[in-house]
Formats: structure tokens, sequence, C-alpha cells
């Protein structure tokens, strides 16, 4: 991984608007935790291209697992405007939905994360944790 994140580095130096390089090495930066200096380096490729879907996502993850639910589920919602057909962020927004105890949502994109991807066995999990929380909720 420090090779990555040195590569990505390069990378940035060489190009500073490289979009992938900055979101890669948020990527890396956040597999090992460093959540702050991912979230930096999100924000610099939105600077750079406010409508990269890849970016939305990444930034909404960071954000999510920093307990910073509603700027990730904003995050994850841009992310789905501008790519509608991926099952992963569908089913992360329908995760943070489903922190805050926002069920029906959470049930609806986890059943529409199961429309694009049947096999999705995390979306299918998901979708039948919400529906029992839903129930407990509701008693």
């Amino acid at each position: 991984m420090d090779e990555a994140i040195s590569f990505y580095r390069l990378a940035i130096r060489i190009d500073p608007q490289h979009v992938m390089a900055h979101i890669n090495l948020g990527a890396s930066l956040a597999f090992q935790g460093s959540l702050e200096k991912a979230i930096r380096h999100y924000r610099l490729a939105l600077r750079i291209n406010p409508d990269h879907p890849d970016a939305h996502y990444n930034m909404g993850n960071a954000l999510v697992r920093q307990d910073r639910l509603d700027a990730g589920i904003e995050h994850y919602r841009r992310s789905i405007i501008l790519r509608p057909d991926y099952d992963s962020e569908h089913n992360n927004l329908a995760y943070a939905l489903g922190l805050q105890g926002r069920f029906d949502e959470a049930i609806r994109h986890s059943r529409e994360a199961l429309r694009i991807d049947p096999e999705n066995a995390n979306a299918r999990d998901n979708l039948n944790r919400y529906k029992r929380m839903k129930d407990q909720a509701q008693k």
C-alpha cells in the first residue's frame, strides 16, 4: 500500500489536476485509516471535477466511517444521480440510512441495488436486516 501511495503522490506532483490520482490516493489513505487525509484528496478531486461519481462515492464512504452520516448520504445521493446503475452506491446509501433509522429509504435502496445486481449478497443481507429492524421499530 505504501508503494501505491508513493505512486499516486508522484502522479499528483507531476499533474496536480489528475482527478483519479487524488481519488486513488484518498482510497489508499482511507484503507490505512487516514480518513481526514483521504477526505482532503476527495475534496481536491471534486474541486477539479465536481461531477466525478467516484469522488462522491469515496467521499461518502469516508464520511460515513467518521459517523458524519448526513454529509456521507449527500455524497452518495450525488453519486447516484451521476451514476444511477451502480449497485454499491445504492447499497452504501442504504447502510447509512439504516444507521439513521430511516428503514423505508434503506429498504428502497437495498432493493435498487438488488435490481441492478441480483447476485449482490451484501445488499440482500442488508435488505433483510432493514426489514427486521423496521418491524422491531414498529412494535
